[in-house]
């Protein structure tokens, strides 16, 4: 009879136990060790900016965002919530990611709330959508009175163009208008209406032209994919993004003739592997179209105006140069994720292309004096416009500083300061002033400033008047006069740190307010000449010339 060693079978199990010990020590320790504590870190899983380091501090507040820190940057916690995704989709074909979901037959779509709210059409906020509607209609007549020619755009959704593959379970008020629906009948029911131009692209009036290209990617869909099943579930694909495309290639050449056809023969269409969704860490495999340019004569010109340049936010923002295209067009495009990767079916065609990101849209009417574009182009995705821009964006009460027109040209008998008015400059960049016996003098370096030369200032009004009642313009040379007001500026009453000092400030008080401005000018197009600063009473329509600048050589 074998009689059992206990104390070997006792020495086993006490080693067990301290392996064991050690695992869950090590399982507890090294994640804590390896914590992520670099700044600016963005998530490959949600791609979000992680928490940064909110410091020690003994606050309710403080606890929930070292607890947030902690969540987020954790060691390993990408690989593990990857491997936890995986596996519930190689397992059960569940997709447990944050940011996407499965619909019907394997698409993939954008699980966001006020994505799906949207599609259920119970988020068409109605007066927040009137507001934009008349930021469009004002930025229309705006930009109509420049001889400016302005398209609206709307990009729809993926579940927009393929609902029949959103999750069943997803129930819909069919009562109700979507966000696209309600903004274009409004658009229509507008001012001066507006027409689509996508069905008329040569019409001329003063109503807002736009494009919805739900029924043209609605059709074409019946033959071909203009949105992946898998890879980029937020935009079109590059087939559609063409077809998109096209719609305003044929708007532009109705009025420009000069600008060559955007045409597929000029692109080379290849087919993309994607192992992993575009923005987000989840395995898929897809192949995807992607268009290439045969040949590019264009030029990249970003980081000329990007260092100075006035916006909320650089994202996006891109200028390309091309003086080879045949023409002398300027195009300007505010835009967001949709149009942001497609400069490629411009930069070829124009003399300039720029563009900038929606978020700025306060800013347009500096873009205008600044860049002197002749087509202007305002896209938004469907599902920001029900989504982000609702709380980030406010476009109610938009103002424009009326154009110049030679009626306001200063007369002898308005040269001067007579009329009681007052300025100063608070702020001078890219060149130097100098005051001279021959009057005020801008010294330009050649070799080195800025690219972009300012002068910005208030102006005091003559007692008893209100400084609202003038609008200030800038002559550059015998070029251009350009306002010297927009609306980021009009909002924020002043850009500046500086405000004036109370002993710079008028002595009255019945109406001390002031009026801030702002010239600028790219250095590029500057030379010897004189730049006029004056003002318009905007009730007597009478204008006083303020000063007179001489750019010179330094």
């Amino acid at each position: 009879m074998l009689v059992k060693d206990k104390k070997a079978d006792t020495s086993g199990t006490k080693y067990f136990n301290i392996f064991f010990i050690v695992i869950f020590f090590l399982m507890l320790v090294v994640p804590a060790v390896c914590i992520n504590t670099k700044p600016l870190q963005i998530s490959e899983i949600d791609n979000e900016l992680l928490t940064e380091w909110p410091g020690l501090a003994f606050t309710e507040e403080n606890v929930e965002e070292l607890e947030n820190y902690a969540d987020d940057r954790i060691g390993f916690r990408e690989q593990l919530v990857t491997l936890y995704i995986t596996l519930n989709d190689r397992l059960f074909h569940v997709m447990t990611h944050p940011l996407f979901m499965y619909g019907e037959e394997g698409h993939i779509y954008y699980k966001d709330p006020s994505y799906i709210t949207a599609f259920q059409r119970m988020n068409t906020n109605e007066e927040w959508l009137d507001g934009f509607v008349d930021f469009l209609e004002k930025t229309n007549a705006y930009l109509k009175s420049r001889g400016i020619d302005f398209l609206y755009y709307l990009c729809p959704d993926k579940k927009t163009i393929y609902p029949e593959y959103f999750p069943k379970s997803v129930n819909v008020n069919y009562e109700n208008k979507t966000v696209p629906e309600y903004i274009e009948e409004q658009l229509k029911k507008g001012v001066d209406g507006a027409v689509d131009v996508s069905e008329d692209p040569g019409y001329e009036g003063p109503a807002v032209s736009y494009i919805i290209p739900i029924p043209q990617l609605t059709e074409a869909k019946k033959d071909q994919i203009v949105y992946n099943k898998l890879y980029d579930a937020t935009h079109w694909n590059e087939d559609g993004a063409f077809i998109g495309h096209e719609l305003i290639d044929n708007w532009i050449r109705e009025r420009k003739e000069d600008v060559p056809k955007l045409k597929r023969e000029d692109f080379t269409r290849e087919m993309d592997l994607k192992e992993s969704l575009d923005i987000a860490k989840f395995p898929i495999h897809e192949e995807v179209p992607r268009y290439v340019p045969k040949s590019d004569t264009s030029s990249n010109f970003t980081d000329y105006l990007l260092p100075v340049i006035e916006c909320y936010t650089p994202t996006f923002y891109a200028h390309f140069t091309n003086p080879d295209c045949g023409n002398n067009r300027i195009l300007l495009i505010f835009t967001d994720s949709y149009f942001a990767t497609y400069l490629k079916f411009y930069q070829n065609r124009f003399s300039e292309v720029y563009f900038v990101h929606r978020q700025n849209y306060e800013y347009l009417q500096y873009y205008i004096n600044l860049l002197f574009p002749d087509t202007v182009i305002f896209e938004t995705a469907e599902r920001s416009i029900s989504g982000e821009m609702m709380e980030q964006t406010d476009f109610n009460d938009t103002v424009y500083e009326p154009p110049y027109t030679e009626a306001m040209a200063p007369t002898k008998e308005a040269v001067g300061q007579g009329s009681g008015l007052r300025y100063i400059l608070s702020e001078i960049n890219g060149v130097t002033l100098e005051k001279t016996e021959e009057g005020k003098v801008l010294w330009l370096d050649v070799s080195e400033g800025d690219s972009i030369v300012s002068l910005n200032g208030f102006l005091f009004p003559e007692e008893g008047r209100s400084a609202q009642d003038y609008d200030i313009y800038a002559r550059i040379g015998d070029a251009a006069v350009v306002e010297t007001d927009y609306l980021a500026l009009h909002r924020k009453n002043g850009l500046w740190t500086e405000a004036p000092s109370e002993e710079e400030r008028p002595t009255y008080t019945e109406n001390p307010a002031e009026k801030a401005f702002s010239v600028n000018v790219q250095r590029r197009y500057l030379q010897e000449m004189q730049i006029e600063l004056f003002a318009v009473d905007t009730k007597d329509n009478v204008s006083y010339l303020l000063d007179t600048f001489n750019v010179k050589y330094q």
